[in-house]
């Protein structure tokens, strides 16, 4: 009987990873500044999601919990410190892979390049922000619940970010 649980667990959770992995790997991409780290932080968050499976409340949305993961995973590890650094990409490829990633503008290509390098360079508490917020499609109470931060700071942050990123356009 306790192997039909764990094999009924093992179901669910595939069909999870079926249906968010193409989120949590924009969301990895937008939070990490290179490919191999951004897919690091991928198989982390996966992996610990999986180990504390148990642990989370099936009443709850498995997406902001993932993401939860995800940002908490990001936080705590060495991606944060390894990222302070200017984004590298070694090769063309893996560049294209990144910005593939990135919703679609109305911006030229040159602009739009100019915005993301721009964003990539925000503190991680702006940074996140926007990556929840416009890269992955949350509200701004989604992106409350997933930080654990009240909605009014998601607010204040995407105000301030918006207005750090608006000054260094104009500059």
């Amino acid at each position: 009987m306790r192997g039909d649980k764990v094999e009924d667990k093992y179901l669910v959770f595939e069909k999870y990873i079926e249906q968010y992995s193409e989120r949590l790997s924009r969301l990895c991409c937008n939070l990490c500044r290179n490919y191999a780290d951004a897919d690091d932080l991928f198989q982390d968050t996966w992996f610990k999601a999986m180990k504390n499976f148990d642990k989370y409340d099936k009443t709850r949305d498995f997406g902001k919990w993932l993401f939860a993961v995800c940002v908490n995973t990001y936080k705590n590890t060495r991606y944060k410190a390894d990222n302070r650094r200017q984004i590298n990409f070694d090769t063309t490829e893996e560049k294209d892979i990144f910005l593939s990633s990135l919703p679609d503008t109305a911006v030229s290509n040159e602009k739009y390049d100019e915005l993301i390098e721009v964003i990539r360079e925000l503190p991680d508490k702006y940074r996140m922000i926007i990556a929840l917020r416009y890269f992955n499609d949350h509200s701004e109470k989604d992106v409350a619940q997933i930080m654990r931060i009240p909605v009014g700071t998601v607010k204040s942050r995407l105000s301030k970010a918006r207005q750090l990123i608006r000054r260094k356009l104009l500059l």
